[in-house]
């Protein structure tokens, strides 16, 4: 069985980082950290683009650790993505004070510079009580750009699946070593807490009406996570030619692509496939190791397809792909309601990847539950 730590997946937290995230830089980032501070205001006094257009030149290399390269690669994603989205219309320059370093940080992550759900969710949170469990009511987002509680509560729950998911994850391993094992009572039991790990998981996503408005979701929180109006931003002093990217979509989390593949569940419809394909170069790059690491083999599928007479086996097996399609139509739910009751052209509506989302999640749905045996 491979040895899941290089795939910097954490027993506890999953795909989160194993300590919280940083919560400040050093002092040669001072000016970075300030603008962090003030964002929200020099947003509502529209001074913010020529704040961040005066930032001084820094020493990348001063970046000591992954820590905080993170907490850079947070502040600059906020800073791009508030820079271009600002203004009545979006900005196609970005300033080399923020496209300089913002592209060389990325690029020392292995990830594009845009706004990402490995940013603005994985390394953007704090606990309240730091003995406490990463659960929502202990939890608090590091950095906003508009500054309402309905922008925080939308960032926290994410973090909360995943650190819920992690569960999931582990009891995905188990159930391989279990196949290795030949051992169906104990895959069994794996498959039973994956089924009611997903559970757990879409309770949390239904709880995102609690605190976090649909007017101003799509208002004043989705403008900012979405990627870069066609045909892309000048990064100045990187680029001459625009580049596009997609911006911040649930579909960037390693959680599912990762349940999926460790299931046997394949996405191979061109309204899934391509998507989730390039969504994952969103993703921190071991954690897509990790995916192609579960996708080379289809172990647990595999042996129940081989189990025929194992009724409890596939009946269990069934159970959990059914909590994971309760879990998309879920999400579907959510996004129709956050984002297509609030587009002014609800037939065209897209998700902050840059998806038609509707037919992406009823597809996804459908090939979890033609997976049932």
């Amino acid at each position: 069985m491979e040895n899941v730590s290089q795939f910097e997946v954490h027993t506890k937290r999953g795909f989160l980082p194993a300590l919280d995230p940083l919560e400040r830089l050093p002092y040669a980032f001072d000016e970075w950290e300030e603008l962090a501070s003030n964002t929200t205001s020099l947003l509502e006094s529209k001074e913010f683009q020529k704040e961040a257009r005066s930032l001084s030149k820094v020493q990348l290399d001063s970046l000591q650790n992954r820590p905080q390269i993170e907490r850079a690669m947070l502040l600059l994603s906020i800073f791009g993505a508030t820079y271009v989205w600002s203004a009545e219309e979006p900005t196609t320059t970005l300033p080399s004070s923020l496209a300089v370093p913002w592209c060389h940080v990325a690029a020392t992550l292995g990830r594009p510079p845009i706004i990402s759900y490995a940013s603005i969710n994985l390394n953007n949170w704090r606990r309240k009580n730091r003995s406490g469990f990463l659960e929502l009511e202990n939890l608090e987002a590091l950095q906003l750009i508009g500054g309402t509680e309905d922008e925080q509560w939308f960032y926290l729950i994410p973090v909360a699946i995943e650190a819920r998911g992690a569960t999931a994850l582990q009891a995905i391993l188990s159930a391989r070593r279990a196949v290795e094992r030949n051992d169906p009572i104990k895959l069994i039991e794996d498959l039973q807490t994956v089924e009611h790990v997903v559970s757990d998981l879409t309770k949390i996503l239904l709880r995102t009406k609690e605190k976090c408005d649909p007017y101003i979701f799509y208002h004043r929180i989705r403008p900012f996570l979405s990627g870069w109006p066609s045909p892309g931003i000048i990064y100045g002093g990187v680029s001459t030619n625009p580049i596009n990217f997609s911006g911040a979509s649930a579909a960037q989390s390693s959680l599912f692509q990762a349940i999926d593949a460790g299931l046997g569940i394949t996405h191979d419809n061109p309204n899934t496939s391509p998507f989730l394909l390039g969504m994952r170069k969103h993703m921190p790059p071991k954690h897509r190791s990790f995916i192609e690491m579960l996708e080379k083999t289809m172990l647990i599928r595999d042996k129940v397809l081989s189990t025929q007479r194992h009724e409890l086996l596939i009946e269990q097996y069934n159970l959990t792909l059914s909590s994971i399609e309760s879990f998309r139509f879920a999400h579907l739910e959510i996004a129709t309601r956050y984002i297509t009751k609030e587009s002014p052209k609800p037939k065209k509506a897209k998700g902050t990847g840059g998806t038609e989302f509707t037919p992406f999640l009823i597809n996804t749905r459908k090939e979890t539950t033609n997976k049932l045996l």
